[in-house]
């Protein structure tokens, strides 16, 4: 790098220091987001552990993959007594159709 005069290594250095300043305002909000974020986390969910709140996701994930399950059952279940009693009736009319 070339020679600076005193001026431009002045400039260089408020520079420098209006970026840490900034750096500084930025760490301290993301700080206070994540006290924020945790405090939410433990409200909600008992913690703010990342470790414990993947556990809870998963089971979560799990709790709610067998709850679609056992409604798709329901609804198949009842989609086909509805079909037997369709097919039932229709065969019981007089004309074999359904009206």
């Amino acid at each position: 790098m070339a020679r600076q005069t005193i001026e431009q290594l002045q400039k260089r250095y408020t520079q420098f220091r209006e970026q840490k300043i900034r750096i500084q305002a930025e760490l301290e909000g993301a700080q206070q987001r994540l006290k924020d974020l945790q405090k939410q986390a433990t409200e909600e969910f008992g913690t703010h552990d990342q470790k414990e709140l993947t556990e809870k996701l998963a089971k979560m994930k799990s709790e709610n993959e067998e709850k679609r399950n056992a409604y798709q059952e329901s609804l198949d279940k009842v989609e086909a007594e509805l079909a037997k009693v369709e097919s039932d009736f229709d065969a019981s009319s007089p004309t074999g159709e359904s009206a």
